[in-house]
Parts: C-alpha cells; structure tokens; sequence
C-alpha cells in the first residue's frame, strides 16, 4: 500500500515493539523500502533518499504487556488476515517474559 503523506505531516513507522508495549493498542504494519531503478534514475533524474532512525528499548529490558492486555488484544486475529503470507505473527515470536534481545533473536530466526 502506497501512502500518501500531507506536506504538512509527518509520519512514523509504528514497529511490534510499540505493539507488545500498547497491548495491541498501537499495531505494528508490515512495510518494505523499495528504491528506484538504475532506469528510473536516468529516465527521471531523480532518486530515493531514506536515512532510518530506530528507537528501541535496551537489549535486556522487558517486552511485557501492560496490565489487563491480553496477546489476542495485541495481535487480533482479524488484523493477522491482512498480513503478507512472509510476515510471522507476533504471538509465533513473542513470548510471556520475554526481553527485547530474546524477542529480537526470535524474530530474526523466523525471518532468517
């Protein structure tokens, strides 16, 4: 899905980490950067530019839900339904007690 952003706006990409720390109230998307062409460059003069800038929690700190938030609230299955088939749902990766290293670890094996 393309998005188109306001000039006046400005936009974040929401990862599962504020997922797991909202309870699901924020929702993570699956997102892919897709550069131009060498052709699209010469055809059109112009290229992408991105420079990525990822907050996180510390290696060891916790990944765990907030109080009264269940992981079918983090992870609703009508949402799961509008994933690519790539993406591994969260509730395959993230487990109770879990910190962000061990989540991370979880995360890169099922997508590597």
């Amino acid at each position: 899905v393309h998005v188109n952003v306001p000039s006046n706006a400005l936009c974040f990409q929401i990862g599962e980490t504020s997922q797991i720390h909202t309870g699901g109230i924020l929702q993570a998307t699956p997102h892919a950067v897709r550069g131009c062409s060498s052709a699209e460059i010469t055809a059109r003069g112009v290229s992408r530019e991105t420079l990525a800038v990822f907050m996180e929690p510390e290696y060891h700190g916790d990944m765990d839900l907030p109080e009264g938030r269940s992981l079918e609230q983090t992870q609703r299955k009508e949402t799961e339904q509008h994933l690519p088939s790539s993406v591994r749902v969260l509730r395959s990766r993230w487990k109770k007690g879990m910190n962000f290293g061990e989540f991370s670890e979880a995360t890169f094996k099922a997508f590597h």
